[in-house]
């Protein structure tokens, strides 16, 4: 053996006889640059594989390597060291072996590239139903550990796996077990479905290998369960379309044989199933639909078959329509398809038919009810040009009907109108640019104002599809008619003067001027004395004339700039500029003397006056509110001194309101605070002497004013209703005290304000029953007042006051309007003669002839007399004289308290058992 460690044998040479051999003592490089000049080793590796197999050689182990040489062959090389030293090299061509392993190598590959990237998860497992291979895709599929499904594990381990994994096999695992190792005995290819732990729907198909063991495939058919699903219920939906359709369908092919049909088509021919069956040809169905009485006589087999069989090669598929012996119409279509054969169409249109007949009806009426409209109207499309107008729109505006027509644009109509005239001020271009500029805010009206004076009302709506509908409205008199309402709205009806609204902004404005300007105003508030005698006496119509009467002198005597107003009923108010109080002083002056006059009226002369409240601005004020109160306490004033007078406002006036406003405050809390009593005067009959009665008088000690004149209380107890509390606690009071007398009568006194509250005579019922006093000795005594606001009404109750045995009395007849025809209308017990009179008797004659008068009046009547005021003995006597019947005042006793009662009633008593 060579020092260098080569070697070489005869079995190495003949193994390696495609290289010529080196001579023997050939070194191991030399032998492998010989190879590389052969080509079998590329010379930049043989450095590096002469230092690997040294190194591997000097380690005394064996080893094999292999080597392709440049001619292709695949040499294996076995190199194993030698007991003394260096090593043997033993060459065998395996170079069919080699390709062969490359072979399996790369089918391996393919069959592994292949298993890892279906699309379906495979598992296959051996006769012992152990796993020999899965895939990557099962194990993804659901979500299994590779870890435990591999190669070697038992079918029983998977599935164990399978299931922990929330795989589902629609069974218990156990029986899922069993079931599958029976399918595995029996060689039974199955196919199942498994739901997946997320829900999916996966088919497991399984195939046996004739070794005896099998392969499952798994695929998510979740998608194509779906689509299978979606297209059952869609072959559903299209079965139920088809046999719900309104329209009978057929389908024919190239042989106009039948294919399909649904049950309208069935109906509508008289056809069974059995006659309708696939495959039956077209000129069949017709015959036996027409046996069947289907068609009306018009038609035959024939003809029919033949118009159908021009259309279909016609491909006409224009409707036909068919009269049917029922008396329907049916439409026939034919449509023929590209693959052969046709479609047929069967629809009944009867309804619509007749539809269709009164649509026309429709429109016709909707012609008529269009061109018969009080107003224009006209339809524009999203272009404002004319859709349809009426007759109405074009005469409104004079246009030509010529070019009025559908298509017209509004730009041309427009200008078309300003030719004629219609628009003056204005041109056509800027008329259209404001029409589109308004249009792009949306709906709205605008009005026209038309050169021949006339207003027109456009108003805009749009319509659903785009487009517009107009509507043209002649409002020129309802115009008029509002410009009319306005006026009536600031001006009084009856008098045309302007009212308190238009009064109190010329108030306004002529306060503005005095502040800013300088100057005076006055304000004079005006209130007609008796006036509402005028209206009772002579009616309302002859007091309507009367107030523009007033009118008409108040105008004729204020200045030009000056403002004359009614406030209502019977006040009136004027502004006046000018130097004051002067001015406004001879102005009331003047008037308060002409309307102290007034022409008769009904052919009677009439007795009215007017009083006046003056108030100055800037003295008394510049705020409107206030400088009329002052003019309202200025006129309360002057009513006060016996009206026809006037006053000017004073501030100690506004004093005067606030301490009636202070005495109408404790008013409100006096009867509840027990400040009210009564006191009782007696009435005598003149002829006996003899006690009648008493009168309850009302009194009111205020704890701090002490006794308040009934003067003072009762009229601000009557203007705030006060009164009606007051007075049915007078009347409960005065009944209760009279029960405790003898057989006397007890007098109240009736307020005007009781009548018009609704009760009265409940009350009066109530108050009797209450006390157990007999009705006839209350008398219940009432003025002319009461009488004056509702005669008749009140008359009415004063009947069923009498009807409950209560005697009623006329109070001081004489000092108001003493109407004798409420003698008439009533027949009172009594007439109580005003103490005024009795008074005055030695110093006026009038007062003599008036109580002779009255007490002549009451013998003629059979009514009795009682003279009030009586205080001497010469009064006495004088009113016994003239016929009175009876008498009350000082003279038999003043008034005195309900504990002084009896003791009065001895005292008189005595008297007259001494007279």
């Amino acid at each position: 053996m060579p020092a260098t460690g080569s070697c070489w044998s005869i079995s190495a040479i003949s193994a390696c006889s495609t290289c010529r051999p080196k001579s023997c003592g050939s070194s191991y490089r030399d032998v492998l640059a010989h190879s590389v000049a052969l080509g079998n080793i590329p010379a930049g590796e043989v450095d590096a594989l002469y230092a690997a197999r040294l190194a591997r050689i000097a380690a005394g182990q064996p080893f094999r390597t292999q080597q392709t040489l440049a001619s292709g062959l695949v040499m294996a090389l076995e190199l194993k060291p030698l007991p003394g030293g260096g090593w043997m090299t033993i060459c065998d061509d395996v170079s069919r072996l080699a390709r062969l392993e490359a072979e399996l190598r790369v089918q391996t590959e393919r069959s592994q590239h292949a298993l890892a990237n279906m699309a379906h998860g495979l598992i296959m497992y051996d006769a012992d139903s152990r796993v020999v291979v899965c895939n990557e895709r099962f194990l993804n599929l659901y979500n299994l550990d590779p870890e435990i499904v591999k190669p070697g594990v038992s079918h029983c381990t998977v599935i164990e796996h399978w299931m922990s994994r929330g795989n589902l096999p629609g069974m218990p695992g156990e029986e899922f077990h069993d079931t599958r190792l029976e399918d595995v005995r029996t060689r039974k290819e199955k196919t199942l479905l498994v739901m997946r732990y997320d829900g999916r729907m996966v088919q497991v198909v399984s195939r046996f290998l004739p070794d005896g063991g099998w392969v499952t495939v798994h695929e998510d058919v979740t998608e194509r369960l779906q689509y299978e699903e979606m297209l059952r219920h869609q072959n559903f939906m299209l079965d139920a379309a088809l046999e719900n359709m309104a329209h009978g369908l057929a389908f024919y092919d190239s042989e106009m044989r039948l294919r399909v049909c649904n049950t309208t088509y069935r109906k509508i021919y008289r056809l069974s199933p059995e006659e309708a069956k696939p495959g039956t040809h077209l000129g069949e169905l017709i015959e036996r639909s027409m046996a069947n009485g289907a068609f009306s006589s018009e038609y035959s087999p024939r003809h029919l078959l033949e118009a159908a069989s021009a259309r279909i090669a016609d491909r006409n598929s224009s409707p036909i329509r068919r009269r049917m012996s029922n008396g329907t119409t049916i439409s026939v279509r034919y449509c023929a398809l590209a693959e052969g054969g046709f479609v047929a169409t069967y629809e009944d249109i009867t309804e619509r038919e007749h539809a269709v007949e009164q649509l026309s009806e429709q429109y016709r009426r909707f012609d008529a009810a269009l061109n018969n409209m009080s107003q224009g109207l006209c339809m524009l499309d999203s272009s404002l040009r004319v859709i349809v107008c009426n007759r109405r729109y074009i005469e409104m505006y004079g246009l030509s009907p010529e070019l009025v027509k559908p298509g017209v644009s509004m730009r041309e109509i427009m200008e078309h109108s300003c030719e004629l005239g219609i628009h003056p001020n204005t041109t056509a271009a800027r008329l259209y640019a404001d029409y589109v500029e308004r249009l792009r805010e949306g709906e709205h009206t605008l009005h026209r104002y038309l050169g021949d004076g006339r207003i027109i009302k456009l108003n805009h709506k749009r319509m659903e599809h785009g487009g517009w509908v107009v509507t043209y409205e002649d409002v020129t008199e309802r115009h008029k008619a509002q410009a009319r309402v306005a006026h009536m709205a600031r001006h009084d009806s009856l008098t045309d003067l302007p009212n308190r609204t238009l009064f109190r902004e010329k108030m306004g404005e002529g306060l503005n001027q005095v502040a800013i300007a300088g100057g005076a105003m006055a304000v004079l508030c005006f209130d007609l004395d008796n006036f509402k005698t005028v209206n009772d006496r002579l009616g309302h119509a002859a007091g309507d004339r009367l107030l523009r009467w007033v009118a008409a002198r108040l105008q004729e005597n204020v200045g030009e700039h000056d403002t004359v107003a009614r406030l209502g009923g019977d006040e009136f108010a004027v502004l006046q500029r000018g130097p004051q109080p002067q001015s406004a002083e001879r102005l009331a002056r003047r008037l308060v003397e002409i309307i102290g006059h007034p022409p008769p009226l009904e052919n009677q002369s009439i007795h009215v006056g007017v009083s006046v409240g003056i108030a100055i601005a800037p003295d008394h004020g510049l705020d409107a509110d206030e400088l009329m109160k002052c003019a309202d306490l200025a006129l309360y004033q002057a009513k006060a001194k016996g009206r026809g007078a006037y006053q000017l406002f004073e501030p100690k006036m506004e004093e005067e309101a606030r301490s009636r406003h202070a005495l109408e405050h404790d008013l409100r809390g006096a009867l509840e605070a027990r400040e009210f009593h009564l006191a009782f005067q007696p009435q005598v009959r003149l002829d006996t002497t003899e006690l009648t009665g008493f009168e309850a008088l009302l009194r009111w000690k205020h704890p701090s004013r002490g006794l308040v004149p009934p003067a003072e209380f009762i009229p601000i107890a009557e203007e705030n209703g006060l009164i009606v509390p007051i007075g049915e606690w007078v009347l409960r009071t005065a009944c209760a005290t009279a029960a405790t007398w003898p057989d006397l009568t007890v007098a109240v006194n009736l307020s005007p304000v009781q009548f018009r509250s609704r009760g009265l005579v409940t009350m009066v019922t109530s108050a009797l029953a209450e006390a157990g006093l007999p009705p006839h000795r209350l008398e219940l005594e009432v003025t002319e007042t009461a009488l004056l606001d509702d005669s008749e009404a009140t008359i009415e109750i004063l009947h069923q006051l009498r009807a409950l045995g209560v005697r009623v009395s006329l109070d001081d007849f004489g000092v108001g309007y003493s109407s004798l025809s409420y003698l008439r209308k009533f027949p009172f017990d009594r007439i109580k003669i005003d103490r005024s009179f009795v008074g005055t008797l030695g110093e006026s004659p009038e007062s003599v002839a008036i109580v002779r008068t009255i007490a002549s009046l009451g013998s003629v009547l059979g009514v009795e007399t009682t003279a009030e005021g009586v205080e001497t003995i010469e009064q006495l006597d004088f009113v016994r004289e003239c016929g009175c019947t009876a008498v009350q005042g000082y003279y038999f006793g003043k008034p005195c308290p309900a504990a002084e009662v009896g003791r009065m009633i001895e005292t008189l008593s005595a008297v007259r058992r001494v007279a």
